[in-house]
């Protein structure tokens, strides 16, 4: 990987903006709590807290005066099983093996069983590991996800933001120890169906239409119309969810664990609203899709309120924890420390079974489909002079082409785990979780 840190570093991101180096502040904690919040197909574009004109996100703009935030965090995945195994395993996925069954869109296989996560290496350490889910058909125990985790809340009745917090908050609680908590909640994934008043804080809303994506899909006139409604009701979802995390960091606060925590607030993935014509996620990597949240509260709060404008992977989350806690990472992690210069990539297997990768340098970004008879797509785009990305260019003979040649002539490990695969149109749920993933 250091011939590829190398090839995607441009000189502007060798200028690191404000280093934090957690384990070395004076008076941070040696052992603290350490709080990964996931909120499922959230993207950035889409909070207030990045820029959005609409009022989404107004109690994570209160906790970025106490974060780092990072303006330009990158999934490493489009859907929900390889971007949450990249982030518990900081490793590329092609490389923990959590990915899409060619062949199938729905299907996926589980995380690589030779690959250590997060929860198994803090759990060894003396942690309290604990994980509440709502994406319960997709990060479930048998795709590998509880590994690790002492306490893994995945075998209830789909539940929305305020009971899976709520939830996560009494199990922290329980407790005083030292303690890894991970929390997936799902109520902006389609179907967009906020509860009141979310559901009308926004304009747009038409009563007559669902919170599916499907006239999105299913070659029904895009108009106008459509697309402010399902906008408003996913705001509205967001709008929810930032409720709920104000009221989970003030019940840190009162459990008086919020100063000395390190805390994470991100995304898997983003979502397409009809942006070039498509609908969800799982899809082309478009900025829309991989561009997520990143929000870092070290112990102490220290840095609070920087905002970084280089571009990083979520990945980074992983080496980020083992740094803060003065833990040596893993051997075959791939992801580096947040402060670090890095590479940023997207690995995905897309619907159609081609593999689909895409790498950044400075404001270029190339995107590239290879099918399994060896036929590659390319397109590079400048995302300063086009960022809605309609603009492709060739990429050939580009530092971004020789870096992703690079990367993809690395030899990846044969994942032996047997094919335990989670099919989302079987899988019985309260809440359904759309045809996407």
């Amino acid at each position: 990987m250091r011939r590829l840190v190398a090839l995607l570093s441009a000189p502007a991101l060798l200028a690191l903006a404000a280093v934090v180096t957690v384990a070395g502040c004076r008076g941070t904690p040696r052992d603290p709590d350490v709080i990964l919040l996931v909120v499922d197909t959230l993207r950035a574009q889409s909070m207030s807290v990045y820029g959005y004109d609409r009022d989404t996100t107004p109690n994570l703009e209160a906790f970025a005066d106490d974060a780092v935030t990072y303006e330009k965090a990158i999934s490493p995945g489009t859907w929900t099983v390889p971007a949450h195994a990249s982030l518990l395993t900081g490793r590329w996925p092609s490389f923990h093996g959590a990915e899409r069954v060619v062949g199938d869109r729905l299907l996926a296989l589980p995380i690589d069983p030779g690959v250590p996560t997060l929860a198994e290496v803090l759990s060894r350490e003396d942690w309290r590991t604990g994980a509440f889910v709502a994406n319960t058909t997709y990060l479930s125990s048998v795709l590998g996800f509880a590994r690790g985790f002492r306490t893994y809340w995945e075998n209830h009745p789909l539940l929305r933001a305020d009971g899976i917090l709520k939830e996560a908050a009494a199990w922290l609680a329980a407790e005083p120890g030292k303690s890894f908590l991970f929390v997936n909640v799902l109520d902006p994934h389609e179907p967009y169906e906020p509860p009141p008043p979310f559901d009308t804080r926004f304009p747009g809303r038409d009563p007559s239409l669902g919170g599916s994506l499907d006239p999105l899909r299913n070659g029904t006139p895009l108009t106008p119309a459509i697309v402010a409604h399902l906008v408003s009701q996913y705001d509205g979802e967001i709008a929810f969810t930032d409720e709920e995390l104000g009221k989970f960091f003030a019940e840190l606060k009162k459990q008086g664990r919020y100063d000395s925590s390190l805390i994470f607030v991100t995304a898997d993935h983003g979502e397409l609203l009809g942006e070039h014509g498509l609908a969800g996620h799982g899809l082309e990597p478009f900025e829309p899709l991989v561009r997520v949240p990143l929000l870092v509260k070290y112990p102490g709060n220290t840095a609070g309120g920087t905002r970084i404008a280089r571009r990083v992977s979520t990945m980074a989350i992983f080496a980020t924890v083992f740094h803060a806690l003065g833990i040596a990472l893993p051997e075959g992690t791939q992801a580096v420390p947040v402060n670090l210069p890095q590479p940023v990539l997207v690995e995905d297997i897309d619907p159609a079974g081609r593999r689909v990768r895409a790498a950044y340098e400075g404001t270029q970004k190339l995107v590239e489909a290879r099918t399994r008879d060896g036929n590659v797509e390319s397109a590079l785009y400048d995302l300063e002079t086009d960022p809605i990305e309609t603009q492709p260019r060739d990429g050939k003979g580009s530092t971004l082409q020789a870096a992703l040649d690079a990367f993809t002539s690395l030899p990846r490990p044969v994942n032996p785990a047997p094919r335990q695969v989670i099919d989302a149109k079987q899988a019985a749920k309260p809440r359904q979780l759309g045809s996407v993933e």
